[in-house]
């Protein structure tokens, strides 16, 4: 019988958890003798450790069932270096990679030699949390250390986890200015959810989901998750309604076989569907006849003996572009191709869409956006910083693609990302990733493009940002000031801390983003619930303020809402987090001195606002300078200025016990030195959460 292979198994199997070059099938051995601490409590701890040492060998599907095994022992002894080795290596395989160096970077201490690979895991986890420099060097000293006979098989792909980290430097300088959404426990859920596909109206999403359907539902046998399957949501005023399987005639009448959806026709009518049954994977269609999806069937044209495994058409439906591993026609791994109807109405044979879009890494995920002349895609090379990253490339005029440009960060993370969708109108976008807090696995998020400056760049606490990118630029919104409130649309919904959803009473406020000004004020109640009322149909920024949690901002658009309306919008905060820093934008100080400008009491503001919201909190206000100029002078001239904004805030209510200051001169670069736009970026003003 033939294996049974899901897309998201071939994404693992041939790229970011594949690429693993330290994969091990067994977990590494915990020595009972070693272990043993006392006798009180032992036979349940030992027990503990052989059920995580099961759920291990399973796959990765099983990685966080181990971990909780683990976590038992691990209660019993917390010093055992080959356990506390399992437990990071478990985090950093499933959703939490910042307790992973935890507990790595522990192992490591007890025992240096616990495995041949722990400064190989150590950079794995630095490079997913977006400490690309600490990476580099452990990913120097791993294969600096490695025995020579070994060195080979490890070296290429070292080399790209270090070029990565470069890339990522490079991205992170300069992030986008975007929101970030989890679509929430409606779409998402504990398991793994993919690649949505959405009609040009933005109100049809399929998507593909790897949940437990029925007792029945299987799982795979080279991952242990469960089989894909297909779901769909329609969005109702905002919101994307409790997810649906589709009908058994696609999907079976359980997930013991698997499906994935890669493609929607324009008009609707058609579903394209993988599969994983024959030759690792091919494209079928099924088609919309009486408001029922018939039985897919083969595209047979472009279905081979290699893999086919997303796909996207073009909106007059003339061109097709989808993916495949056809090595004898591919750069390497799985590339695009492209094919096109001809005068006859027939498609034309398949072409390779070149060596500008395709490299010798996998590419995956393809789509079309602006009239068909922006392709989406996702690959692991050109200037990836992990995993997959999302690229864009635009359509000359002589019918040429550009080279691919890297979406940026926080869009693209270490993580892989994937499976993008472009909405008409460019200020949206959906797609796939593994980010922190998230539901579970990969979930399906909302990408909003904020465009103008002085908006927040990443925006609320269902941004699942992988790790957490130290320092921000801005977390903040434009100033405002409150107006009288005119009514006119209602929206209404909850406010729910983003980990264990408990309600939270917060402060929202709707900001007309070309005013800078509060057009709306409203306070949840216990159970998290609020309503305000909004002056007129326009598009809004949302600030969310409340004790422990960080600021958050959204957007929300009631453009196309009508008087009196009612509008859902629920909301997720995340809690302040010690050690994040924040870049203060928007600082000025006379020339050469530490006498701030007028011009910076307005973010000094938004400072205050975070702590008188967070009387916990305290922070240290960091100076920086570039490298012009002596250190001793830099030094001082940077703790001046580090003591000038703290002694703003003291002024505005804040104790002083609650702050610290310290100027690092130009120790600290973000950037270059040697041209004026980066010593322009090094000259600036920080805040560290130092405790909460």
């Amino acid at each position: 019988m033939p294996k049974k292979i899901t897309l998201l198994s071939i994404l693992f199997l041939f790229l970011s958890f594949s690429s693993e070059i330290s994969a091990q099938v067994n977990p590494l051995k915990i020595k009972r003798k070693e272990f043993k601490k006392q006798e009180y409590g032992f036979k349940d701890a030992w027990m503990a450790v052989k059920d995580g040492n099961y759920y291990y060998s399973r796959g990765l599907g099983s990685y966080r069932l181990a971990r909780e095994s683990y976590l038992i022992a691990y209660g019993y002894n917390q010093d055992n270096p080959e356990l506390n080795y399992m437990i990071g290596r478990c985090y950093l395989y499933s959703d939490n990679k910042f307790e992973s160096i935890k507990y790595i970077e522990k192992a490591y201490t007890l025992k240096p030699d616990v495995n041949y690979d722990i400064h190989l895991l150590m950079g794995m986890a630095y490079h997913q949390i977006l400490e690309f420099d600490k990476a580099i060097a452990e990913y120097n000293y791993f294969i600096n250390k490695l025995h020579p006979k070994l060195r080979p098989d490890y070296q290429s792909q070292v080399d790209l986890y270090i070029q990565q980290c470069k890339n990522g430097k490079l991205l992170t300088e300069v992030p986008k200015r975007v929101v970030i959404n989890n679509l929430g426990p409606g779409v998402n859920s504990v398991f793994d959810e993919y690649g949505p596909v959405i009609d040009k109206e933005g109100t049809i999403m399929y998507f593909t989901s790897r949940r437990k359907y029925s007792k029945k539902s299987k799982k795979s046998i080279i991952d242990d998750k469960y089989f894909e399957d297909i779901y769909n949501s329609d969005q109702e005023k905002g919101v994307w309604t409790r997810a649906r399987r589709l009908d058994k005639k696609i999907t079976g009448k359980t997930n013991t076989t698997n499906v994935a959806v890669v493609g929607l026709s324009p008009d609707k009518q058609s579903l394209y569907i993988y599969k994983g049954k024959n030759h690792g994977g091919d494209l079928y269609v099924s088609r919309l006849k009486k408001g029922v999806w018939t039985a897919p069937r083969s595209l047979s044209k472009f279905n081979t003996k290699h893999r086919e495994v997303s796909m996207c058409l073009s909106s007059d439906e003339s061109t097709l572009y989808f993916v495949s591993s056809n090595t004898k026609a591919g750069y390497g791994g799985t590339d695009i191709y492209i094919s096109r109807k001809n005068e006859h109405d027939k498609w034309e044979k398949p072409v390779n869409a070149g060596n500008v879009i395709n490299t010798f890494f996998d590419e995956l995920g393809v789509s079309l956006g602006a009239n068909d002349s922006v392709l989406f895609f996702s690959s692991k090379g050109h200037n990836s910083m992990g995993g997959y990253d999302v690229f864009m490339s635009t359509l000359s005029n002589v019918g040429l693609w550009s080279k691919p440009v890297n979406l940026g960060y926080p869009i693209n993370t270490p993580n892989d990302d994937i499976f993008y969708v472009d909405v008409p109108g460019g200020k949206t976008g959906y797609y796939s990733t593994n980010r922190e807090s998230g539901l579970g696995g990969m979930d399906i998020y909302k990408i909003i493009y904020l465009g103008a400056e002085k908006d927040m760049f990443v925006g609320d606490a269902e941004d699942l940002v992988v790790g957490a990118k130290f320092p921000y630029d801005n977390i903040y919104f434009v100033p405002s000031q409150k107006l009288k409130v005119d009514t006119s649309i209602l929206m209404r919904g909850f406010i729910n801390d983003s980990e264990n959803q408990n309600p939270i009473v917060a402060k929202l406020e709707i900001i007309d983003r070309e005013k800078s000004q509060v057009m709306a004020t409203a306070i949840s109640d216990p159970t998290g619930n609020y309503s305000v009322k909004i002056p007129e149909s326009k598009e809004y920024g949302v600030e969310i303020v409340a004790k422990g949690y960080l600021l958050y901002l959204d957007m929300v658009d009631l453009s196309m809402k009508t008087y009196d309306e009612v509008v859902v919008k629920n909301f997720l905060l995340d809690r302040v987090e010690v050690g994040a820093k924040v870049i203060l934008k928007n600082i000025y100080f006379e020339t050469g001195k530490s006498t701030l400008k007028q011009e910076s009491f307005t973010s000094l503001n938004n400072v205050v606002r975070l702590l008188e919201s967070n009387p916990s909190v305290r922070i240290e206000i960091s100076g920086h300078t570039d490298n012009v100029g002596s250190l001793s002078l830099n030094t001082k001239l940077s703790n001046n200025r580090a003591k000038a904004v703290v002694n703003y805030l003291v002024s505005n209510g804040i104790s002083e016990s609650r702050l610290e200051y310290k100027g690092y001169a130009y120790s600290q670069p973000i950037a270059p030195n040697n041209t004026a736009e980066g010593r322009a970026k090094n000259r600036r003003v920080e805040f560290k959460v130092l405790s909460k």
